[in-house]
């Protein structure tokens, strides 16, 4: 009877494996070596591991290797974006398809680490960055009183002519690995967010794609002046520069159409008014850009009537509103414990704060003169009286 059990335990022992853990990792396909330690530990995969130190499999490097993850952490005196102008991150789109009404098919971006400002410039040909950036340094750092010390683009062609004017105006120039989008990745998300903008204006607007020179351009004017979760208590990146909240009453509807002012001249009973198309904010000259129907080209005005913007009040609200939420955002919330029972009563009986302007209420100017009209001619109708109410 014990040679019988005998002769079974060296049957079930003649048939564990043995061997090193890199043999089991290379006979596995090239396993984990985690799961080949885990697999030995199991009784019951009759496998047991002879030598447990991990050597570096040349085989593995050269089938899994991947790229090293983006340090998010990006600080330090060679990147000094701590400070407004500090990094200045750019990037070139294109070539875009069609060329929009004035022959572009670039479009290049300077945007602000700190605060996330963009400016967009439209291009017909790439070897325009450099100008471009001598533009734009020019521009930021008189409008917002600072100094642009770094300036960070891929390593593309179009930037290769930079260097001497970087050099002059004392500008570190640091580029990006090639093939790591990451390394830059503040300009190549804003073009996405800047185009994503873009192409919803013009979808909803119905206008044709020549076009998306306008769009994107508005589109880059539009987040400087919202808020955006990329900064502190999402302020817009002009209140970050200028510490003041943007006034919003020039965002308009991208396409919608409007009156523009007519000089008559010496004609006397010339039309005083055409109209025409918005497509866009003017940042240089003060007015809307406008699209002449008739005569096919965008001017810069003034004299726009019948769209529907912003009031002063309204403005002034919003922009209440926004101071109140970084306050509430600062200021930490009163424990419970502390409420009195006055304060709680009071809670009860409280009512409802009115505002001027809300979702149920009017929002524009066009609508309330819309509103009025419509009155007055349900009281002429009642009264049986003859009224002509113009609708704007």
């Amino acid at each position: 009877m014990a040679a019988l059990e005998s002769s079974a335990s060296a049957d079930v022992t003649s048939d564990v494996q043995e061997g090193t853990l890199l043999h089991f990792h290379q006979r596995f396909g090239h396993l984990e070596f985690d799961t080949i330690e885990r697999m030995a530990r199991n009784p019951a995969s009759e496998i047991r591991l002879t030598s447990s130190k991990r050597m570096a499999c040349v085989s593995c490097m050269e089938g899994k290797q991947k790229r090293n993850s983006q340090n998010q952490t990006d600080s330090g005196f060679n990147a000094p974006i701590d400070r407004v102008g500090g990094v200045i991150c750019s990037d070139l789109k294109g070539p875009m398809t069609p060329r929009d009404r004035l022959g572009n098919r670039y479009l290049v971006n300077f945007v602000d680490h700190k605060s996330n400002y963009c400016r967009i410039f439209l291009a017909r040909t790439k070897d325009v960055a450099a100008k471009q950036f001598e533009a734009f340094l020019v521009f930021f750092e008189k409008r917002f009183n600072c100094r642009i010390h770094v300036l960070r683009t891929d390593g593309g062609g179009e930037y290769t002519n930079i260097d001497l004017f970087c050099k002059r105006t004392g500008v570190t120039r640091q580029v990006s690995e090639a093939g790591n989008q990451a390394s830059n990745g503040k300009a190549k998300r804003m073009h996405r967010t800047v185009l994503n903008l873009a192409r919803s204006m013009m979808f909803a607007c119905g206008l044709t794609f020549h076009f998306w020179g306008d769009a994107v351009q508005y589109a880059s004017y539009i987040p400087n002046r919202s808020p955006t979760r990329a900064n502190a208590k999402r302020a817009s990146p002009l209140k970050l520069l200028t510490e003041k909240v943007p006034d919003l009453r020039k965002i308009v509807v991208f396409g919608p159409t409007c009156s523009v002012y007519r000089d008559p001249s010496k004609n006397s009973l010339q039309q005083r008014a055409q109209l025409a198309t918005i497509v866009g904010v003017s940042e240089e000259t003060k007015g809307y850009k406008v699209y002449l129907r008739k005569k096919n080209k965008v001017i810069v005005t003034q004299h726009v009537k019948n769209i529907d913007t912003l009031s002063e009040a309204q403005n002034a609200q919003l922009q209440q509103e926004m101071v109140e939420q970084d306050k509430d955002v600062t200021t930490p919330a009163p424990r419970q414990a502390k409420v009195s029972n006055t304060s709680a009563a009071n809670v009860g009986t409280r009512k409802k704060s009115t505002k001027e302007w809300t979702r149920s209420a009017h929002g524009t100017r066009g609508a309330s003169k819309r509103a009025q009209a419509v009155a007055l001619q349900k009281e002429s109708q009642s009264s049986g009286g003859v009224v002509n109410a113009i609708f704007d």
